[in-house]
């Protein structure tokens, strides 16, 4: 499950730039074609879901399919057998509604029963244990890589601030939505910002290899993305945790630290390579990380058709 970046148009490159308080540089992640996701299995599973006087039974009904629905794709072998590398409650949940919206095919009501204002379902469906394995592996894959860029990496520097923020105060984007990130440093100094994506990817918004480093100004705020830059972000799949990773330096970063692609480069081997440079190299600064949650438009009205109380 990969996903393609698309650098849409750079600036032309220079030794050092100083940043207008509106950064004209974007990409858009392309999406790619749907990879062999091999003969499907049998899979089923069951439910009940008790409905309050506010609920109708036709949306019990629906979220008791839904619930079997999962039940169907946890007690897969696949997931059963990743159940230990899944640590995380959210990330689990995550997993299995992803699955439940996306990847069940040929679902089925075999078996529905009510008693007073109880449903109980039990569907069969099918799906791909590639799939899921897939799926699997990028969620965790994607986590990984995001809680290792959230980890210090700069020796601190007394008295100097830094913010970085979204057009979405929750940081939650669903997917074809635009994706605006604004950076503010109380101080002069050099801006590296890197863009971990779900899918193990780390663009490298500045520097890279068709601009050198960006000195920004204290007090002023850089936007990436924005309506009035000729790039714009936009969200598509894979889909999971993201991370934006902004470092001030007081001095420029030394070129050992600049990203390899002029598209993406792997966000693990990436991240572990930075933390080694900057420690070694005693990098003086700021730094802010920000996280992200991407999410797709299938998955998004599913969860949408289950009982608010449930969990999202």
């Amino acid at each position: 499950m990969s996903s393609g970046v698309r650098l849409k148009r750079w600036i032309s490159a220079g030794c050092v730039v100083l940043l207008m308080p509106v950064f004209w540089m974007g990409f858009a992640r392309a999406s790619q074609p749907p990879g062999e996701t091999g003969p499907t299995e049998s899979i089923r599973g069951s439910a009940c879901y008790k409905y309050g006087d506010n609920e109708t039974p036709v949306q019990a009904k629906r979220v008791a399919i839904a619930l079997a629905q999962e039940d169907a794709v946890r007690l897969h072998k696949v997931f059963v057998q990743s159940s230990s590398k899944v640590k995380n409650l959210q990330l689990e949940e995550d997993i299995v509604q992803t699955a439940s919206a996306a990847m069940l095919e040929q679902v089925q009501v075999e078996k529905e029963e009510k008693h007073g204002q109880e449903i109980c379902i039990t569907v069969a469906a099918r799906m791909s244990p590639v799939s899921i394995d897939e799926l699997i592996k990028q969620r965790i894959n994607a986590k990984e890589i995001s809680q290792q860029a959230q980890a210090p990496m700069v020796a601190a520097s007394a008295g100097f601030g830094l913010r970085v923020w979204t057009n979405r105060e929750d940081g939650r984007f669903s997917e074809g939505e635009e994706l605006i990130i604004h950076v503010q440093s109380d101080r002069d100094g050099y801006l590296k910002l890197d863009y971990f994506q779900a899918d193990g990817c780390v663009v490298h918004l500045v520097p890279n290899l068709y601009r050198g480093e960006a000195f920004i100004k204290g007090g002023q705020t850089y936007s990436f993305g924005s309506a009035t830059s000729p790039e714009q972000f936009t969200v598509t799949g894979p889909f999971g945790a993201e991370t934006i990773k902004a470092i001030v330096g007081v001095k420029p970063f030394d070129p050992s630290l600049q990203g390899k692609s002029t598209e993406c480069d792997d966000g693990r081997a990436y991240v572990q390579g930075l933390q080694q440079g900057l420690r070694g190299l005693k990098v003086s600064g700021v730094e802010k990380a920000l996280s992200l949650t991407t999410l797709s438009r299938t998955v998004e009205g599913y969860r949408k058709d289950r009982r608010p109380g449930l969990r999202p």
